[in-house]
């Protein structure tokens, strides 16, 4: 039986977009099983087209169809979304050559829908360093703030979202704009394992190297039509100097194809390192006077930074080299914490703790730092072989081998 999806018209509600679906063959193994997937805004879209509704549940499911060589039937599209498909194809196509991306999307009638365009701006904002960048980077525009509530914090996670909801009220107080939330069912009606196994010889899991650049993306859709949006920023994860380095779903050559009534998207900061990004939030914080809480972690639940993960340390660490404390950019932790995750950092042997995430940092703290400014507990870094960070140390090596014969020996005994 062929791979093939058969989407019926979506139910349209006033802030809710309710999906219905049928899927037969092979990649039924990739859903969940249910037959229906659901998103909410936290405003009126019951006006939108049908052709705009249906843009979100495409956006999740065309990598997929690709990847299987499935059919999507649906019956109306908007337009530019359309047309903008093979544009953002190619880019999956020249990021993984290894994969035959095929799959095919019949339509019964294609539907053209302009907003009446306000040249309002908007930017995706999940509160991290990329985003805040592309924030202060267009603060004169005062652009609406999306955030989405099922992407980094789960949908169970009351608190946690409070949390982020708080948080993006405050920001949005503060920078003089608006904002819009939106709570998607799109990272638990497909099976992200099954997924990730498919593409694995790509060397990227389902979510970071497929789903997650135009699976959030889109989810726009209905409130650029509605406000009258002509242009939606997105941050860059990485910078364009990690291009061939990586892959990403997040990829210029993704997210500035991508097209819906008349909006354009841009991938945004992709010049810019994340040293450069912190940099530009710091000035932009001392210039203005304000202070900029970033939310990094996504190992935490509560939507706090957890002050104990890689992620956390690394944007501690380019606080400090930016001259800056970082409990003052979001970061409760104490000097015990800090210590240990400096020595985490000595001693893991984790890879994460590379050069490459972690160069850009010690030059700039060279820039801007002398070491005795900088907590004990760190100080070590600043002079640190980047050849040698991330590898355990041989003597280290020894002292773990030694302990675990201690280990087995003592557990011999007691047997």
């Amino acid at each position: 039986m062929r791979n093939k999806i058969t989407i019926n018209s979506p139910q349209i509600e006033q802030n809710r977009i309710i999906y219905k679906y049928k899927v037969e063959g092979e990649w039924k193994e990739a859903f969940e099983d249910t037959d229906s997937f659901q998103i909410e805004y936290n405003e009126d879209i019951s006006k939108i087209p049908e052709g705009i509704a249906v843009v979100p549940l495409l956006a999740n499911i065309l990598p997929m169809s690709w990847i299987y060589d499935a059919e999507i039937e649906v019956p109306v599209c908007d337009e530019d979304f359309y047309h903008s498909i093979p544009d953002f194809k190619k880019g999956y196509i020249e990021m993984y050559p290894m994969l035959n991306l095929e799959g095919a999307m019949n339509v019964r009638k294609l539907q053209k829908n302009l907003h009446n365009e306000n040249n309002r701006e908007a930017a995706f904002f999940s509160g991290g360093v990329d985003a805040f960048n592309t924030l202060v980077s267009h603060a004169k525009s005062h652009p609406i703030l999306l955030t989405l509530w099922g992407a980094d914090v789960n949908l169970d996670d009351t608190e946690g979202w409070m949390n982020v909801l708080t948080h993006l009220q405050e920001t949005a107080q503060v920078f003089n704009t608006s904002y819009v939330t939106i709570k998607s069912e799109f990272r638990i009606f497909l099976r992200q394992d099954c997924l990730s196994q498919k593409v694995a010889n790509s060397g990227d899991s389902w979510w970071h190297g497929f789903q997650h650049g135009i699976g959030i993306i889109c989810h726009a859709a209905p409130i650029a039509y509605i406000k009258g949006i002509s242009k939606i920023y997105f941050a860059s994860s990485f910078t364009v100097a990690d291009k061939g380095k990586v892959t990403c779903a997040s990829d210029p050559t993704i997210d500035n194809q991508v097209q819906f009534c008349g909006t354009q998207i841009v991938h945004d900061g992709y010049e810019c390192t994340r040293q450069m990004k912190i940099h530009n939030i710091v000035e932009y914080s001392k210039k203005k006077g304000i202070k900029i809480p970033v939310r990094v972690c996504w190992e935490s639940t509560g939507g706090s930074n957890c002050c104990n993960c890689e992620k956390c340390w690394r944007t501690i660490l380019a606080l400090y080299a930016e001259g800056e404390n970082s409990r003052e950019y979001g970061f409760d932790y104490t000097d015990k914490q800090l210590n240990q995750l400096a020595k985490k950092m000595k001693y893991s042997g984790d890879p994460m703790f590379g050069a490459l995430r972690y160069e850009p940092i010690q030059k700039s703290m060279r820039q801007n730092c002398e070491e005795k400014d900088l907590p004990k507990s760190i100080r070590w870094f600043y002079n640190v072989d980047m050849n040698n960070l991330g590898r355990i140390p041989l003597w280290k090596k020894v002292e773990r081998k030694i302990k675990s014969y201690l280990r087995s020996f003592v557990n011999l005994w007691r047997q």
